[in-house]
């Protein structure tokens, strides 16, 4: 007997939903937590090898794997890179701080559009919500990141730290007001969500119960994390696995869905990069996927110049290699100082592409989006 108002769906399906969606937060907590207790800091960045660079690498592939989408948004791919790497490199070098600031708040934005983004697509595949509801759940996305930011241990010590960099220093009492109204805020807007909510229930409208599962899960991560652990380490390591791992999931079915449902169109796609991608999704060989983004994540690393024990998670130490930022006001760049503004315009002008892509590419309402999910 169906439900009058659940209306379950499910991204991938009950069991795969199960895994990425609901369950792997709480593993990557776990192994967050694992990771400060037995590893050391560089755990951190070999995280961000090993699943943020393949995450960045599972854009390019979303992107330009099928000609339909570099039709459709050619000045786009070519242009939009091509400015965001002269912005970052202008930026590293002139406004170094004012760049990074930049950047970790388009990451932040960026993670809250993810997050959004899967919620609009457990209601596409339930059939359930409206763009009504769509905007209250992108309200409650700004709300409570915004919350966990401003009022969280983990995060209020770096503003703070940050504002009296800039010789702004607030008093205790400022302080406990912003988080006051910062709460006040969030828990009122999280009674008008309810509201809303049940308004719909009663009118009629179905529910995802699955949706608010995967929010749930998503929360429980950051704000734990943010509170109970008050520990960068486990705070990046927690949010990248679950970032990451989604992203590169619903990228992978994504492709292999579009490719088959090309395969069998009556006009296929034509093209290297859609044999390509055709090939690296089909039935069964998800392994040839992994390999070829590990092997991107290794490449990246090496160009990078980095120390190579970030590779075992600062297990063995290959080399003692110590990459230092150096100041830029220097008269002259000494080559130590150059390998490390050369790492971070890399890092960054990838990932700021990536943010830039997926602001465009997975809008849930384009019916060709659609298809693929």
């Amino acid at each position: 007997m169906k439900s009058a108002t659940f209306q379950p769906g499910y991204i991938l399906d009950r069991r795969g939903d199960a895994i990425w969606f609901l369950g792997l937060p709480y593993i990557a907590v776990l192994f967050a937590i694992s990771s400060q207790m037995w590893l050391p800091a560089v755990a951190l960045a070999s995280i961000s090898l090993w699943i943020t660079i393949p995450h960045h690498f599972a854009t390019w592939l979303r992107t330009y794997g099928f000609k339909e989408d570099l039709s459709r948004w050619t000045e786009r791919l070519i242009i939009g890179p091509i400015i965001l790497f002269t912005l970052t490199i202008l930026g590293a070098i002139y406004v170094p701080l004012t760049f990074f600031i930049v950047n970790i708040l388009w990451d932040h934005q960026h993670s809250i559009m993810q997050q959004h983004g899967f919620s609009r697509i457990y209601d596409f595949k339930s059939g359930t919500g409206t763009r009504r509801s769509g905007k209250f759940d992108l309200a409650f996305h700004w709300v409570f990141f915004g919350n966990m930011l401003i009022t969280s241990p983990l995060f209020s010590t770096i503003w703070l730290a940050q504002l009296a960099a800039m010789g702004l220093l607030l008093s205790t009492e400022t302080v406990q007001l912003i988080h006051t109204c910062s709460w006040a805020i969030t828990l009122s807007y999280g009674v008008v969500y309810l509201f809303q909510l049940i308004r719909g229930i009663r009118q009629g409208q179905k529910i995802n119960p699955v949706k608010y599962l995967f929010i749930g899960s998503s929360y429980f991560l950051w704000y734990f994390c943010a509170w109970h652990a008050s520990s960068v380490l486990v705070w990046g390591i927690a949010h990248r696995i679950m970032h990451g791992m989604q992203y590169i999931v619903i990228v992978y079915w994504y492709l292999r869905r579009k490719a088959e449902s090309e395969a069998k169109s009556e006009i296929p796609t034509e093209g290297l990069g859609f044999k390509i991608v055709r090939y690296m999704v089909a039935s069964k060989r998800v392994w040839i996927f992994v390999a070829i983004s590990v092997i991107y994540a290794a490449l990246f690393q090496i160009v990078l110049l980095e120390p190579l024990e970030i590779f075992g998670f600062g297990v063995f130490r290959i080399s003692e290699v110590d990459r230092t930022i150096e100041s830029l006001k220097a008269i002259g760049m000494t080559d130590a100082m150059w390998q490390g503004v050369y790492a971070e315009i890399l890092v960054a002008g990838f990932g700021m592409t990536h943010f830039y892509f997926d602001s465009f590419i997975w809008k849930v309402r384009d019916k060709k989006v659609q298809k693929g999910l």
